[in-house]
């Protein structure tokens, strides 16, 4: 964790165009019941196996698919959005969707136990790495993070993750949007770096 006013000299988060033409990434975890939906901006390495920085986090209640798709489409205005990753399971086809009609090279994200694995492995490596920046009032990121756990799938075949639902969580939609963002870079990318965070979700 930063601040991110003192340390982001090329980050300015009150002009038109925060990030300039940099690239970013955007991960989106739509609202499912009860919950809020998850999106997230960050800004990829420079070098592969280098730091993500958490420019932006929203989190969306009571907004319907069409709403959800236009906060997305805002952002792909502000930023030089490189990737968009989406859960395109279930509810968050609708969004999944209406996004690929502004942006044709969105991924849709089918939640699978061997997906959510991979998803969590590659977000735990990075933390693990010191290699996921967020400002340090950002406490609702390392909650969203820190209520996931593992568990097993209902059949009782397989390993898999949820989140406990509490308030503070809602359900950990920051941590799935980030993870979203995430996948676009290999797991294998950060090889050989030392661990540096204190971070940690089972």
């Amino acid at each position: 964790m930063v601040d991110v006013m003192e340390t982001w000299e090329d980050f300015a988060p009150f002009a038109d165009h925060p990030f300039g033409s940099r690239p970013v990434w955007i991960g989106y975890d739509p609202s499912h019941t009860g919950d809020s939906a998850g999106c997230v901006v960050l800004a990829p390495p420079v070098v592969s196996g280098g730091k993500f920085r958490m420019l932006e986090r929203h989190q969306w209640k009571g907004m319907d698919f069409a709403a959800q798709a236009e906060g997305i489409r805002k952002l792909t205005e502000k930023y030089n959005v490189e990737y968009i990753g989406i859960d395109a399971t279930g509810l968050g086809l609708g969004v999944f969707q209406l996004v690929r009609s502004f942006y044709p090279a969105a991924r849709g994200i089918r939640y699978t136990p061997e997906m959510k694995t991979a998803m969590v492995l590659k977000a735990k490596d990075t933390i693990r790495r010191g290699c996921l920046e967020y400002d340090a009032g950002a406490t609702d990121v390392t909650q969203s993070f820190m209520s996931i756990r593992k568990t097993m799938t209902s059949s009782g075949r397989s390993a898999t993750y949820e989140a406990s639902r509490t308030e503070e969580a809602s359900h950990a939609d920051i941590a799935w949007a980030t993870m979203h963002a995430l996948l676009n870079e290999p797991l294998s990318a950060g090889s050989g770096m030392q661990p540096k965070s204190i971070l940690e979700f089972n």
